[in-house]
């Protein structure tokens, strides 16, 4: 694949330099082991300066997506290799790196961490968890049969439980899947999700903590990821067969 650069109109827009290569690397326009243009060339392509390209680079390098060899270039390296809990997100903002097993690996990846986070949860909440939650759930009563509405209530309700944790490394790893669930709203928040069904469940999962039955909620949180996964995975699946998420296909 050829690499495929926008010029950017201001002089000086790492942001805007970072943002083009790293999508060109996601995207597989330039392959693992790829050698990207030098310095120059990027700077003159893109209609910035070298200073700019340097600064893109070096959020490129900090995201293990890139190597810099001094004397003989910049080369990509495959995701897989990094570190960075960033490329997740930005993996999943790409609708073109985006695929149904891609999800549906991710999708794995959050199951592990949120029931292990909402049996830490049970254990480890204090009142004001409980306060919250049950103030979030007199809100789904009212407004969770809007899909936009119920979206940010299950994002602040999985940031509930994150805190509620007490483990700031799950706490941090769950704030990327409230991004991430953001995200991947459309796919699940529309008009045929039974709300009514997720409310009970949640009230459901409200009276395991309050009893701090780890098992329980634990056993309540599967049966919910069972859901929504699948309406996930349906609908990538009905996306990626129209051709609007994953890879572009060749023209004949």
């Amino acid at each position: 694949m050829a690499l495929t650069l926008q010029r950017l109109d201001a002089p000086s827009r790492s942001d805007g330099v970072f943002e083009q290569l790293r999508h060109q690397i996601l995207t597989g326009a330039v392959p693992a082991g790829g050698r990207i243009p030098n310095e120059r060339d990027l700077a003159a392509r893109l209609g910035v300066n070298r200073s700019s390209v340097r600064e893109a680079i070096r959020r490129l390098e900090g995201l293990d997506l890139v190597t810099v060899r001094h004397g003989r270039g910049t080369y990509v390296r495959h995701a897989s290799e990094s570190s960075a809990l960033q490329v997740v997100e930005a993996l999943l903002r790409e609708p073109r790196a985006i695929t149904v097993d891609l999800l549906r690996q991710t999708l794995l990846f959050r199951r592990d961490i949120v029931l292990r986070v909402v049996e830490l949860a049970a254990q480890h909440h204090r009142t004001e968890h409980l306060a919250d939650a049950r103030a979030l759930l007199d809100r789904e009563s009212a407004e969770g049969a809007t899909p936009a509405r119920a979206l940010e209530l299950d994002v602040a309700m999985n940031r509930l439980l994150g805190e509620a944790s007490g483990n700031l490394m799950y706490q941090v790893v769950t704030n990327l899947f409230t991004r991430l669930l953001r995200q991947l709203g459309p796919l699940y928040y529309n008009e045929s999700r039974d709300h009514r069904r997720s409310l009970e469940t949640h009230r459901r999962l409200l009276v395991a903590l309050e009893a701090r039955d780890a098992d329980e909620a634990r056993r309540i949180l599967e049966v919910m990821l069972d859901y929504s996964e699948q309406a996930i995975l349906e609908e990538a699946e009905r996306l990626e067969a129209a051709g609007v998420i994953g890879p572009e296909t060749p023209a004949p």
